[in-house]
């Protein structure tokens, strides 16, 4: 087993309060981590690469407001982020806002910044039903 020791990161958080399909959530933090890399810094991304190894932590915002006050926190940190804010044709209201992107950390550097946030869980529940 090969053990790395990689202190760079991508994290990105999800608005748990809209309810969102597993697929909608998913196109959210896909849209989060396109905009995360686009205002990472380039070093960053090459020491991100260096093992083909691309840790990515998906984190849990309580709602819309708990999202804003995310980006304001990491704002007063001097950590750059971008909100995803939803054009839907699909299942949300209007602009709302569904992800938060943010730059690539280093983890010596900006890790006890993310310390307090919590890992995003969710039990997906199946329901099969056949015809008898």
């Amino acid at each position: 087993m090969v053990t790395f020791n990689i202190m760079i990161g991508m994290y990105v958080f999800i608005n748990k309060g809209l309810n969102m399909s597993s697929g909608k959530m998913s196109a959210q933090a896909i849209h989060a981590g396109i905009e995360a890399y686009r205002i990472s810094d380039k070093g960053l991304i090459k020491k991100w690469y260096k093992h083909k190894f691309y840790p990515v932590y998906v984190m849990e915002a309580k709602n819309a407001e708990h999202l804003y006050d995310i980006e304001r926190y990491l704002k007063e940190r001097e950590i750059k982020s971008s909100m995803i804010i939803d054009e839907p044709m699909t299942e949300l209201d209007r602009h709302s806002p569904t992800a938060l992107g943010v730059e690539l950390v280093d983890k010596e550097v900006h890790g006890e910044v993310f310390s307090m946030f919590k890992l995003f869980k969710e039990t997906i529940k199946i329901n099969l039903e056949f015809d008898k």
